[in-house]
């Protein structure tokens, strides 16, 4: 399951999940996005 979705992050540009991130509320979606960011970056 963690290949699927890791499969799907690599269709989604970085500006869109920064894009997204500008509009998120919450807490939670926010660390979602922001680890979502960091791995599309090269962070692990």
């Amino acid at each position: 399951m963690l290949q699927l979705l890791v499969d799907h992050l690599d269709e989604i540009p970085v500006e869109e999940l920064q894009n997204t991130l500008d509009n998120v509320d919450g807490k939670k979606p926010t660390q979602r996005l922001l680890a979502a960011i960091a791995y599309k970056n090269g962070v692990s």
